[in-house]
């Protein structure tokens, strides 16, 4: 899930019956910031494509660089299963991050030896003042024995300001840490705008990472950032 502090889609959804409704959302962001580091170094555009019925979904999140460079993982694809319950979401996201060489991405391997890709389990909870999330990594290559879980939570001031804290408790090949601690302290703005008649929401986020000290070099990891995007 992609940018900033946690991954928020605006959805133009189709509905094709009382029940069942297809989404499509789109969002750029100055730098892909992803609980506390940076992915790709480059501006970033993600996509998201869904379909639901009833309380569950299913879909998939596209997320590149602008500069089309693979470089600090800014290319990833995830597939995720979701289930809504009241304020309660039941998620099980699949990543796999792009290697900058192309022979490097075998997407199709899942084999516990070869496998590159990280699966997640979640349990989120929404209401009007408050997101709130717990991620475990459920399976992933053999090799990863790390065992962090991520924990994240955003209050909402009002519609224009809300501050979110995250943190992992341990190592976690999926967040790039190699050990637990405090990764993410940030302060967002927000406001929503016309443009062609549709709307437009507009983020601004000053993000804090206590714990870049024990990011992987492999991507981004500054101590602090500053990150504006729309999503439409």
């Amino acid at each position: 899930m992609m940018t900033l502090l946690s991954p928020s889609f605006a959805q133009n959804n189709t509905t094709d019956s009382s029940d069942f409704q297809v989404g499509v959302g789109l969002g750029m962001a100055s730098r892909n910031i992803w609980r506390g580091l940076d992915y790709g170094a480059s501006p970033s555009v993600w996509g998201d494509l869904s379909a639901s019925y009833k309380g569950f979904s299913l879909g998939a999140i596209g997320t590149t660089t602008l500069n089309g460079s693979k470089t600090q993982f800014g290319t990833w694809l995830e597939l995720y299963a979701k289930y809504e319950f009241k304020d309660f979401s039941f998620v099980i996201d699949d990543y796999f991050f792009f290697n900058a060489l192309d022979q490097d991405n075998d997407y199709f391997e899942y084999r516990p030896q070869y496998t590159q890709h990280l699966v997640e389990a979640r349990v989120e909870y929404e209401n009007d003042h408050l997101e709130a999330l717990v991620g475990y990594v459920i399976y992933s290559n053999r090799d990863d024995n790390t065992n962090g879980v991520y924990i994240e939570a955003t209050y909402k001031l009002n519609e224009n300001i809300s501050f979110t804290a995250g943190g992992i408790t341990g190592a976690q090949w999926l967040s790039f840490y190699d050990a637990g601690g405090l990764t993410t302290l940030g302060i967002n703005g927000h406001r929503e705008v016309k443009l062609f008649g549709q709307g437009l929401l507009l983020n601004a986020s000053l993000i804090f990472n206590p714990n870049y000290k024990n990011a992987s070099p492999l991507v981004g990891n500054n101590p602090v950032y500053f990150v504006v995007s729309a999503e439409f």
